[in-house]
């Protein structure tokens, strides 16, 4: 491909200059610069309590979602190695081709079932799985209600729908109900949150959103990607976890965390599954899942079924980590998932924290605008049921040390 740009022609824009001009590819292109946070570090083994990374380097991995431990769990390889054998490297087809497997149909079945809904839809990642749903809802004169905090992709998904996407205030419940109570009394609603917020580990009010739907006759559709394995009785999630599963329509969740592999799927009614392998894109155009993933995600989900205490222990530990920061000065923002944001504040603050916990041996996200609104910076810690007591206890130190000693060096070269 051509690296020089075309020749100019007086007065036409470069319709390549949102490319070609963003900030935040210019961030990438010099991650020491102020305020830069490194974004992709490569390692050099499975996503463990203490990982290897490319630069030889074992740190304390706080930067996965490798919930429950499971990428790197015996049972979960072993599973994929087989069907890796049996089925080969890819399905080389979609699931209305020739895309399906047993594998699909069974992880498809057991999600259901642990959802208790009456069907499961496989998609080939977690936002196809927003995608495939909420672009497949609505008519031209309906409405999506969006939560202004949620999943880059559901806010992508519902612009892909033909009715019309109007975001409410994050958590709440007067924006939703203004917004309900406005909205043509014929319209179709759709509200769209996630369970827990993947950038702050905040739980959505669903008790109060539930009744809120129920009293203007709305649909409910609630993110599970951070709940799966995290929350609830079983690790259902939010929805579960604060007594309302059953009052919800629709249930999207991301294979690529608790469940230690990649993919998507939905839990809902067999009509609007049906419905949706009918029409919905990524399903009927997307290659599906590879085999290796479906076996992988299978052994993870009958795991998490089977040793209920991860999830226990899981919560035990976000619970340690979350004290050790109070202790230390950088009390995170509440919330009860397996997401632990401590606030950072200014880019330059959020950049200089993450590059001080990196090299004294913690990796962690650093998390700026657009993921959250600026000046609201924060570094981003994600945990597993693996992780060790002395593990969180010394992860807790560094990165309260790196905030404090990166906001004084920052008020220092003001």
């Amino acid at each position: 491909m051509r690296d020089d740009s075309p020749a100019p022609v007086p007065g036409r824009r470069d319709p390549f200059a949102p490319l070609l001009q963003n900030s935040l590819a210019a961030m990438l292109r010099d991650p020491d610069g102020p305020g830069a946070g490194a974004t992709s570090v490569p390692t050099g083994g499975a996503p463990l309590p203490v990982t290897r990374y490319a630069d030889g380097r074992e740190r304390i991995n706080l930067g996965t979602g490798n919930y429950l431990g499971l990428a790197g769990d015996p049972r979960v390889i072993e599973a994929a190695a087989t069907a890796l054998a049996r089925y080969g490297t890819s399905t080389a087809g979609s699931r209305v081709l020739n895309g399906t497997t047993g594998l699909h149909l069974a992880l498809e079945e057991e999600l259901a079932d642990h959802y208790g809904t009456e069907a499961a839809v496989l998609t080939s990642s977690g936002v196809n799985a927003n995608v495939a749903l909420l672009s497949t809802v609505c008519g031209p004169d309906d409405v999506l209600l969006v939560d202004g905090h949620v999943h880059a992709s559901l806010h992508a998904a519902a612009a892909a729908s033909r009715g019309t996407a109007l975001r409410f205030r994050h958590n709440d419940l007067d924006s939703l109900a203004g917004r309900l109570e406005a909205i043509d009394p014929r319209a179709g609603a759709v509200v769209v949150v996630d369970g827990v917020y993947s950038m702050t580990g905040e739980v959505a009010p669903l008790p109060e959103i539930t009744d809120l739907c129920a009293r203007y006759g709305a649909r409910l559709v609630v993110d599970e990607a951070h709940g799966l394995g995290v929350l609830g009785k079983g690790g259902r999630g939010a929805a579960d976890h604060l007594g309302v599963l059953p009052r919800v329509d629709a249930v999207t969740v991301a294979l690529s965390k608790a469940l230690a592999s990649v993919g998507g799927a939905i839990m809902t009614s067999r009509a609007a599954a049906d419905g949706i392998r009918a029409s919905a894109m990524p399903y009927v155009f997307s290659a599906a899942n590879d085999p290796a993933s479906v076996a992988a995600a299978l052994a993870a989900l009958r795991i998490l079924r089977s040793e209920p205490e991860r999830v226990l222990r899981l919560q035990d530990n976000c619970e340690l980590l979350r004290r050790v920061l109070s202790e230390n000065g950088a009390a995170p923002i509440t919330g009860e998932g397996a997401v632990i944001a401590v606030p950072t504040g200014q880019d330059e603050v959020t950049g200089a924290a993450w590059r001080l916990a990196f090299e004294a041996g913690v990796y962690t996200n650093a998390v700026a605008y657009p993921a959250v609104p600026r000046g609201r910076g924060v570094l981003r810690l994600t945990l597993m049921a693996t992780h060790t007591d002395d593990q969180l206890r010394r992860a807790g130190e560094i990165i309260a040390e790196a905030v404090e000693t990166a906001r004084t060096q920052v008020t220092a070269a003001a």
